[in-house]
């Protein structure tokens, strides 16, 4: 069995209690790198005397204690974690957009009523809470929290919402809903500006 995601419903009224969870995780994670640079740091500090100076090396550039396998591993290991708690979400947020376009399509053979199928075609229009925006929105909002910040994470990211939209078109069947192949554009065109605006900031640092 995949990482679970104890307690999330699917629907977008829940969103701010998944971001909250993916954010307790981040800070966790936070915690522990800082008490692990704080712990390089203490090893650096301790063995100022016993720098060795590269042979290649320009002055002033030492070797530096590193990170021990074992908090490398933690690192890992939690951002792995915050991997599969995303694609799990993502995946959970598609199945639901693709109920929705299936109320919305095949309802009355779907045994639900007309009202209801009603409610599930407009949750998915224009400015409804499945709507292309509104899903490729949370989607990008998520992604770019657990980048932090940081540019070189966007093509990894980019993988697991690939895998994501795999994941739930198994799920729906085999095949996702239109509205979906649409989410999927409108987030791959948004993860292309997201690159090209940081290369952009790269290029005029540089």
């Amino acid at each position: 069995m995949g990482f679970e995601i104890q307690g999330f419903g699917t629907t977008a009224s829940n969103y701010a209690q998944m971001r909250a969870q993916m954010d307790a995780v981040q800070e966790k994670t936070s915690e522990e790198k800082g008490t692990t640079n704080a712990e390089a740091k203490a090893a650096v500090e301790n063995n100022q005397d016993k720098f060795v100076k590269s042979s290649n090396a320009t002055a002033g550039t030492y070797s530096k204690n590193q990170l021990t396998s074992k908090q490398v591993s933690q690192l890992q290991a939690d951002a792995e974690q915050r991997m599969n708690a995303f694609q799990q979400m993502l995946r959970s947020m598609l199945v639901k957009q693709g109920e929705k376009s299936n109320l919305k399509l095949f309802g009355m053979d779907l045994n639900v009523t007309e009202a209801d199928s009603a409610k599930a075609a407009a949750s998915i229009q224009e400015g409804g809470e499945w709507s292309v925006d509104a899903v490729a929105t949370r989607i990008m909002d998520m992604a770019k929290a657990l980048s932090g910040g940081d540019p070189s994470k966007i093509e990894e990211l980019r993988t697991a919402v690939q895998k994501g939209f795999k994941a739930a078109g198994i799920e729906l069947g085999g095949k996702l809903p239109s509205i979906s192949n649409q989410t999927y554009d409108e987030v791959m065109s948004r993860f292309d500006a997201w690159k090209k605006e940081s290369s952009g900031s790269t290029t005029i640092e540089e």
